[in-house]
Order: C-alpha cells, then sequence, then structure tokens
C-alpha cells in the first residue's frame, strides 16, 4: 500500500498541522487557525478510517483506479481521495462519536465555504478542535499526550467542563504567550532565557501615574507574569471614594516580554494571582483634608 496513505503517514501529518494551529491561535491569526485546524482534523480522520479499512477512503467517483491503488495492484495516474466532509461523514456513519454543527463551521472555514464567518468565531473553535482530536485520538488508540507535545495541557484546559469560560480562555492564554516566549530563545546559548528575566526585573512596586490620553490617575503595579515569570503591570482603576478611603481594582494586565494581555478584573482573577504578591484590589486611606486637586482619580481605559 501507498506509505503516503498509511495511518502513521495521516497521524504524523495530522499533528504537525495540529501544532501550527495551536501555534496559530496563540499569535491571534484566527483565520490561519481555522486552515491548520481543518487539515489537522481531516488527516487525523482519515487516518481513523484507514486503520479500519484503507478501502474507506477511496474516492468513488474516480472509479476502481484508486481500489487497485490501495490494494497494492496497480498504481493510480492520480491519487484520489474523499474529502474532509465525507471523511467525517463515513466516521458518522461508522458510528464515531464526533461533535456536530461547530465541527463542521470549522471544516468549511478550512474549505473556504464560509468566508462570513468573522475571526472571532474561529476563535471560538479551540474546544472543538481539540475535542474532535481526542475523539479521533481515542478512536485509533493513539496516545493523545504524545500527539498533543506541549500543547497538551492548553488542549485539556479548552474542553474542562469544571472550568468557566473566562478561566478555560485566560488558562489557555497564559500558556500560548509561556510557548511565544519560551520559542524566541530557540537554538540559542543555554541561559539566554534566565538573562533576559534577570536583566528586566525590579523590586515589585506600585507607583502614581496616567494613561496615554487621560487625565485620570491610576496605580500601576509590577507583578511577576504568570506566563514567563518576567515583570509585568497592572493597572488599578477607580472602584468607589469617600472623604477617607480610594477602594481601587485591577483591571488591566500586559507583560511587554511574552505577550500576555488580561482586559479586566475577571480575567486577572481567573489568572489566580497570589493575593499577597499580586493583589486584586487596593485600599487607599487619606484624611479628609486631602486637596482633591492633587490627584485626580477615575475610571480610565485598560491599555
Amino acid at each position: 500500500m501507498d506509505d503516503s496513505l498509511s495511518f502513521a503517514a495521516f497521524v504524523d501529518g495530522a499533528q504537525k498541522a495540529a501544532h501550527r494551529a495551536m501555534e496559530d491561535h496563540g499569535r491571534g491569526d484566527y483565520d490561519e487557525f481555522a486552515l491548520h485546524a481543518g487539515v489537522a482534523v481531516e488527516k487525523l480522520a482519515k487516518g481513523v478510517l484507514v486503520q479500519k479499512n484503507p478501502l474507506y477512503i477511496v474516492d468513488m467517483r474516480g472509479g476502481a483506479e484508486m481500489l487497485f491503488h490501495l490494494g497494492g495492484h496497480r498504481l493510480a495516474r492520480k491519487v484520489r481521495t474523499i474529502g474532509a466532509t465525507e471523511t467525517l461523514a463515513r466516521l458518522r456513519m461508522l458510528d464515531v462519536s464526533l461533535p456536530g454543527a461547530q465541527l463542521d463551521l470549522l471544516i468549511d472555514m478550512r474549505n473556504g465555504v464560509a468566508h462570513s464567518v468573522a475571526s472571532s468565531q474561529a476563535k471560538s473553535l479551540l474546544p472543538t478542535f481539540a475535542e474532535t482530536v481526542t475523539a479521533l485520538a481515542n478512536e485509533a488508540a493513539e496516545d493523545i499526550e504524545r500527539f498533543w507535545g506541549r500543547w497538551a495541557d492548553t488542549a485539556r484546559t479548552a474542553v474542562d467542563g469544571k472550568s468557566s469560560q473566562v478561566e478555560r480562555d485566560v488558562m489557555i492564554r497564559i500558556r500560548q504567550a509561556r510557548h511565544r516566549f519560551d520559542d524566541r530563545f530557540a537554538g540559542l546559548p543555554e541561559g539566554a532565557k534566565e538573562q533576559v528575566l534577570s536583566a528586566r526585573r525590579i523590586p515589585e512596586q506600585f507607583t502614581i501615574t496616567t494613561l496615554p490620553d487621560s487625565p485620570m490617575a491610576v496605580l500601576r503595579y509590577t507583578p511577576v507574569c504568570p506566563a514567563c515569570g518576567g515583570q509585568a503591570s497592572t493597572v488599578y482603576t477607580l472602584s468607589t471614594s469617600t472623604s477617607t478611603t480610594t477602594t481601587m481594582n485591577a483591571t488591566a494586565f500586559a507583560c511587554q516580554l511574552c505577550g500576555l494581555e488580561l482586559d479586566d478584573l475577571e480575567e486577572i482573577r481567573a489568572a489566580d494571582p497570589g493575593t499577597e504578591t499580586w493583589p486584586l484590589q487596593v485600599c487607599l486611606s487619606h484624611s479628609s483634608l486631602f486637596p482633591a486637586e492633587t490627584v485626580t482619580l477615575g475610571e480610565a481605559r485598560a491599555g
């Protein structure tokens, strides 16, 4: 049989495409994510069919030539197999349990059929992608940890039903940022990453500052980034204020080293910061005689 149509070849191709899809999603390139995720699903699905019977991937529109090709009796002039949609349809006919409409949408995006689908919707298909890969790998008795490699934790988080949508999204973004940061040091001398982290580290501290194009003063804090371990920045903006107390909530987080960004208090809370070293809320006590014109505290944009 043609080695390029073997179970091992399909799984290897699916693994490479799946890793590319995860990298695309981490960069925010969701159109490319849909493309590579669709390729990964198609290849892995064909691998499952081939494992059951190589003839199951034959495109019947091409006549009997591919039957003889897969049977090893002659070489086809043009190797033709079924497409992704038909591959999934045949697996469902064999009672292989797969996601429904969302998986079909992913394949439509991969095939260029769903042109009107926004990138934000493609972003939301990561759980469907991870769930599909898990289902196909289980059907083929393939080691899912080996298949995902360093993306195994991200894939598990994507389908974790015990966490909220925000918690899953934040944990995925943390792992994606960590991998992006690590990739920057691939091929560099040992210790290069540690030197970059230590060179930029300063004591964790609060400072009063303003945001661009805003007269409002905010607090800025420099915690350790949960993704790369570098020095990051958290912005606190006004929550409540009395004549003697001002309360400010963490409303934005950004790390220039790995690119991780968190956009509101809920996302920062989901990152599970240690409350003693990275507070979610800051209370400032001050005299009722404190001149109001000294600092103007108010709502500010996250950034």
